[in-house]
């Protein structure tokens, strides 16, 4: 026990048992509270308090220990490093799986604040489910403690994983954390109605949480996409891979919870189908963690964690959230009261229904896609889906989503006749009508695609005008949905636009050569900029089109200082109908002027230059030294290379070049004599992995220009897919800000 403490920052991990005492605490007192104590009502409020008090200062000093780069404590060693600016030391808070867990464990805790608040008298069964949501967190972090010091103090740490080197970095994990945090929420408003057998009111109240976690979650997703598209290079803002798919899983779900709230608080309907979809948003968060942090992905995602040893623990998190859920599902589901779905074919009630069912659909189908990899692990080679398959069954489901926004506007909940249907889809229909006649112009020919573009434009104006409708007679704030379908009919059409209808080519550009690309553009790779200041290693292209649109493109392409990994970032030019997206793949600089040949060899490797042929035997250690060449510091270190060179048919003579350096920083390359004339030399040394770098002159050849090798993609219309996002946020804000009213009108009621 004594060698185990001395092995842990105590600051810190006392932090960690206190909060898991006052954690119990909060739990006992809240459901002894059950039963109407008021005491210790107030005594598990007070342990609720201490408990987040406990994260919250584990989380300082963390966040101090990497601030100070205390290298001391192993977590600090592997995420951060002398060299990381002020964001990025704070962006390692969150870099590994112990720290993610631990701001996941903050957010909630802090929702819980209010959560508690809100809860009305609902208070001790929702806030005793919700801490053993948190538990599951806290446990991971007793076990695989985040304050574990190591044996001797390092003078560096390894750093950050140069991916992760990017401002995004510093905002969009946290707010996916707070997203997941919230996901526990609407779980523990539901499973406190199941288990207090009074599942009467307890949507009014989870349901501004439920929007807030959409929104949140939301955010996170554009987040991420975008600084997918904007900085790691592989053109794409969704690749499907497991762990974007861990995010899209539960806000796809909290669509469909959010949509049946509104049944419920309106009609009295949905009530047992909401108690499954809170249940299974709150088990698909556990679900994508144990997916992505257990290991078992590794092979299939680049973004999946390595596994940490908490496999069986993650297992037993989710059995037992997925046993409880069980439980009370199958024990009060059928003895709660729900309205029957009389609704006629055109009515509002179908309609939302139909489309719950549609995007509960996705949510299965994502999660099918994702689990591949584990349903076909006993075969011989395990598999994972591609984002063809995705993109394959999804397309349908955006048809039919497309037709039902387009159609829910005109619904009345007693049902619409079909001509009365028709005549308010008029306008709907003839704005959808010219949007797909302008997608045909385009090149749009597949039938699929062309019902794809009418319906998400017949979706987009019938919501619209719904909206225009609304805010006059009474405010946008009560448009809120509507405003987020607008956002939605947008969405579709530039994921369309933007995926199916892109133009890549990939080309390679001689330095100061033109080169043309499609039939209007014009690429001229104009000169490599070197390191300067936080700048980065860029190339400038200067690109042309035939209109007269012309600008300087400058995509990144170094050699990370740390970790020596190439990196990428592409250079993303916004225009009104597309954009202009040019990643480099590779780079070749040529030689310099004087040199012929310019060539990197490691030991036993052959190359010709000319009509010679140069093969590097070995270093050679011994004294090559030359006093005639020395160097006026003094301290003179000289590394000879062997080299056999073989003119044509001739036979090979050995030459050594050297390289010869000081402590004080100078060089010297002095060049030797080939055989049939010209000159070699050796200008870059490799010693760690046994390279030598060697410049040929004087041998009659034509210089090689640099070259550089790039993937040029214009992506039309992508700007819809951000700016529906956000008006699908805009909504949703909308609409939980007047949820939030409701649920202050009811608490002022019930006090």
């Amino acid at each position: 026990m004594l060698d185990s403490l001395s092995q842990l920052y105590l600051p810190g991990a006392v932090t960690m048992w206190c909060a898991l005492f006052f954690g119990l605490a909060a739990f006992y007192g809240y459901t002894r509270a059950r039963h109407g104590d008021h005491d210790t009502l107030a005594f598990a409020r007070r342990g609720y308090l201490f408990f987040t008090l406990s994260i919250v200062l584990g989380s300082l000093v963390l966040a101090l220990c990497l601030m100070r780069r205390d290298f001391r404590i192993e977590y600090v060693y592997q995420y951060s490093g002398l060299d990381l600016p002020f964001h990025f030391q704070l962006a390692a808070f969150w870099a590994g799986q112990k720290g993610s867990f631990l701001i996941w464990l903050l957010f909630g805790v802090l929702l819980g604040v209010p959560l508690s608040r809100s809860a009305g008298r609902a208070e001790p069964t929702v806030m005793a489910v919700y801490i053993l949501t948190l538990f599951g967190l806290l446990f991971i972090l007793v076990r695989e403690n985040p304050f574990v010091m190591l044996a001797e103090t390092p003078v560096d740490g390894t750093g950050l994983n140069p991916l992760l080197q990017d401002d995004w970095m510093v905002i969009h994990p946290p707010v996916m954390f707070i997203g997941y945090a919230a996901g526990a929420i609407p779980f523990a408003f539901a499973a406190a109605a199941m288990w207090r057998r009074d599942t009467s009111t307890w949507v009014n109240r989870a349901f501004p949480w439920t929007l807030g976690g959409f929104l949140v979650l939301g955010t996170a997703i554009l987040m991420g996409g975008y600084w997918a598209y904007k900085t790691l290079g592989w053109g794409g803002y969704w690749g499907w891979d497991p762990v974007e798919n861990a995010s899209l899983i539960p806000w796809l779900l909290g669509t469909v919870l959010i949509h049946g709230m509104y049944l419920e608080r309106t009609k009295g309907r949905y009530r047992r189908a909401n108690l499954v979809i809170a249940c299974l948003l709150y088990l698909s968060v556990l679900y994508g963690t144990f997916l992505t942090r257990s290991g078992v992905l590794a092979d299939f995602s680049v973004h999946s964690f390595v596994d940490l040893g908490i496999s069986r623990f993650l297992l037993l998190w989710m059995g037992f959230f997925l046993f409880a859920s069980l439980y009370l599902l199958v024990t009060r589901l059928s003895k709660v009261e729900t309205n029957t779905n009389e609704d006629p074919l055109l009515s509002r009630g179908l309609g939302l229904v139909l489309s719950t069912v549609v995007v509960t659909v996705s949510a299965v189908l994502v999660t099918v896609g994702t689990s591949a990899p584990l349903l076909t692990r006993f075969q011989e080679n395990p598999a994972q889906v591609g984002p063809e398959w995705y993109n394959k069954v999804h397309l349908p489901l955006a048809i039919l989503v497309g037709l039902l926004l387009a159609l829910i506007p005109f619904l009345t909940w007693k049902g619409t006749p079909a001509s009365e249907l028709l005549r308010k889809l008029v306008p709907s229909l003839g704005v959808a009508l010219a949007i797909t006649a302008v997608a045909a112009i385009s090149g749009v020919e597949q039938p699929f695609h062309l019902l794809y573009v009418f319906l998400a434009g017949a979706a987009l104006a019938a919501n619209l005008q719904k909206v225009i409708t609304m805010a006059r007679a009474g405010g946008l704030a009560n448009a809120g949905g509507y405003l987020a379908h607008v956002g939605v009919g947008i969405m579709l059409l530039g994921v369309l636009a933007s995926s199916a209808y892109d133009q890549s080519a990939k080309v390679t550009l001689e330095q100061g050569v033109p080169r043309q690309v499609g039939d209007d553009l014009t690429l001229t790779f104009e000169r490599y900029v070197p390191r300067q200041g936080r700048e980065k290693e860029h190339m400038e292209v200067r690109v042309a089109r035939d209109d007269g649109f012309t600008y300087l493109a400058r995509p990144k392409f170094f050699l990370n200082d740390r970790s020596r990994q190439l990196m990428v970032n592409p250079d993303v030019k916004n225009t009104l109908l597309r954009d202009f997206y040019i990643s480099p793949i590779q780079y070749e600089p040529g030689q310099p002027p004087g040199v012929d040949h310019r060539m990197q060899l490691g030991r036993g490797e052959t190359t010709t230059a000319g009509d010679l042929t140069i093969r590097f035997v070995d270093f050679n250690l011994s004294d090559t030294g030359d006093p005639q060449l020395a160097l006026a510091d003094g301290g003179l270190v000289t590394l000879g290379a062997d080299l056999e060179v073989r003119s044509g048919d001739g036979e090979a003579v050995s030459v050594t070049a050297l390289y010869r350096f000081s402590s004080g920083g100078q060089v010297q390359t002095p060049p030797v004599e080939l055989p049939g004339g010209g000159m070699i030399a050796m200008t870059g040394i490799n010693p760690g992995v046994g390279k030598v770098q060697l410049d040929v002159a004087g041998i009659g050849s034509v210089p090689q220009k640099a070259r550089l090798s790039l993937d040029v993609t214009r992506k039309p219309l992508i700007k819809m897919v951000w700016y529906g996002l956000y008006v699908v946020l805009a909504g949703g804000l909308l609409s939980t800000w007047k949820r939030y009213k409701t649920a202050r009108l009811i608490d002022a009621k019930t006090a």
